[in-house]
């Protein structure tokens, strides 16, 4: 079911953050316990907590007061939350990280983790596609341009086309989430060690990969002027989520021209084409008995309607920023949160219709 933009939530609503702030308040900790900034009994009190917290991240205690994602807020609750738990002050707890790098890490982390729900809907769609394919590859339709009649193809030449213009966008997709992967734990929009000991970067972001399981890496710190900038470029304007959101809005034209493509060829089914026979999903009238409507494509187009309000929304926010800092990439992911959902959800749901 698709929902208002305006929808408003609370740091507890999302889970998927939660754990993310959980996981890298532990690897911090860890590289803070290395670096003797933390002694190891505070370490070990911080990264059992961490644990607790992973292990379940429905937090009803972490309220903000904030209407918005809010990166300081949801870092200074985390923080108290953190301290009630394991008896260390906060200041502790957050040696090493600014608000602006582990919000923008915790970002990294559940969007790299989102995109996977949407190749996994994709991924099943573009299997059955080429299956169809494979399938119907004999069997004979007639074309149509300008929905006149035209010359035979085969019904699996069809689907193949379908399943080549998804299967492009599924594969930029996947270069697309790779960006996500480069955090800049430790590091501010200002100096690279303003609130981090030397050492603690490559330490926390070493500690994040074993606690994650992905393959992250730190943001290029190389001497070189311009290479060198990259902890600046992380979080000033990001254009990684104008990336991810073009991307997002091609796969969901895609399976809107599906939608469009199926609602033709199953018209009828006495008066239009009729060539495809679609499942009934729902009840398709109440006045005209054994009718079906398209529910699938219509899902698929609506998918596409709000995917590309969303694509609008992140374009306005990249040239909307403040010089050195990305404020609008928290209503950006809150968004496009909504989005992984519905894609894949549109993207396996289709495979009634097919």
């Amino acid at each position: 079911m698709l929902t208002s933009n305006r929808e408003i939530k609370e740091f507890r609503d999302y889970p998927q953050l939660i754990t993310a702030y959980a996981e890298i308040k532990k690897a911090s900790a860890a590289a803070n316990a290395s670096l003797g900034i933390l002694d190891p009994s505070d370490a070990e009190a911080i990264i059992k907590a961490c644990e607790e917290i992973i292990e379940n991240p429905y937090r009803s205690e972490l309220t903000t007061g904030t209407l918005h994602i809010n990166g300081l807020a949801y870092n200074q609750a985390f923080n108290r939350l953190l301290a009630a738990k394991s008896g260390v002050l906060e200041e502790k707890i957050n040696a090493g990280q600014g608000y602006e790098d582990v919000f923008n890490t915790a970002q990294n982390l559940v969007v790299y983790r989102a995109i996977n729900l949407t190749r996994s809907g994709v991924d099943n769609l573009l299997l059955t596609l080429r299956n169809k394919a494979v399938e119907f590859r004999n069997e004979m339709h007639i074309a149509r341009s300008h929905l006149q009649e035209s010359l035979p193809v085969s019904w699996g030449a069809v689907f193949g086309a379908m399943y080549i213009r998804l299967k492009r966008s599924a594969d930029e997709l996947q270069r697309v989430q790779d960006l996500f992967l480069g955090v800049n734990l430790g590091l501010t929009p200002i100096d690279s060690f303003t609130h981090s000991a030397p050492g603690f970067n490559a330490l926390a972001v070493n500690n994040l990969r074993k606690v994650t399981g992905l393959p992250l890496h730190s943001v290029s710190q190389d001497d070189d002027p311009v290479l060198g900038s990259s902890y600046v470029e992380a979080l000033e304007g990001d254009d990684r989520f104008i990336r991810l959101s073009s991307v997002l809005r091609l796969i969901a034209l895609n399976l809107a021209r599906l939608g469009n493509d199926f609602y033709i060829y199953s018209s009828g089914p006495r008066c239009g084409i009729s060539e495809l026979s679609l499942p009934a999903i729902a009840p398709g009238s109440t006045i005209m008995p054994g009718k079906i409507n398209p529910s699938m494509p219509e899902l698929m187009l609506q998918v596409m309607h709000q995917t590309v309000g969303i694509d609008q929304l992140a374009a306005y926010s990249f040239v909307e920023e403040d010089i050195d800092i990305g404020s609008s990439n928290g209503w950006c992911f809150s968004n496009y949160w909504r989005f992984w959902r519905l894609s894949a959800e549109a993207a396996i749901s289709s495979l009634r219709s097919a």
